[in-house]
């Protein structure tokens, strides 16, 4: 509803009891969720486009202060030059869905300490050098060694104290340790 007020008009948001809610320019685009999923969706569709995966990627809308994180990933590994072209593209195609007014863009790759999370990417890091916390019955357990072999339920590991296998499902957390 819009009301006049010393002159300048007052766009009062639904639910909005306290005065002082000025917008001056006021665009209706989708909201909340809506854009989170619009902006998700063109990352997505920018990694694909460029052949990278996005590892992670998070949204936080806030007006002027929006910003779009983003965790690129390939099997030859992620350089500057890369983040760069990600970025730049993707830039583009926000602009174009003018679904966000100012924002920042975070682009970079899921780095050297990167967590692992599924069973491709156990295999992907065989040989790598790991930090694993698991649950060893009741108690909470910490190896740091080597991803010697994977298989569908298990990772075995290589470390100074010997040769260990982990069930996944025992896993708490999984990250590379370079």
């Amino acid at each position: 509803m819009y009301a006049g007020t010393r002159g300048k008009k007052v766009f009062c948001v639904p639910g909005c009891t306290a005065p002082g809610v000025v917008i001056i320019e006021w665009k209706p685009v989708m909201e909340g969720a809506s854009n989170k999923d619009r902006i998700i969706r063109a990352v997505q569709e920018t990694a694909d486009e460029l052949e990278y995966m996005v590892y992670e990627a998070s949204v936080v809308l806030r007006g002027e202060n929006s910003r779009v994180i983003v965790k690129i990933d390939h099997l030859r590994g992620i350089s500057h030059q890369d983040c760069e072209m990600f970025s730049r593209s993707l830039a583009r195609r926000l602009d174009s869905m003018d679904v966000l007014p100012n924002y920042s863009l975070e682009i970079s790759s899921p780095g050297l300490d990167r967590k692992i999370r599924t069973v491709e990417e156990y295999r992907r890091f065989t040989g790598a050098p790991v930090k694993i916390v698991f649950h060893d019955g009741d108690m909470k357990k910490a190896i740091k060694g080597t991803i010697s072999a994977v298989s569908k339920d298990s990772v075995d590991i290589q470390s100074e104290e010997g040769d260990r296998t982990i069930e996944f499902s025992a896993i708490v957390s999984a990250n590379l340790s370079y």
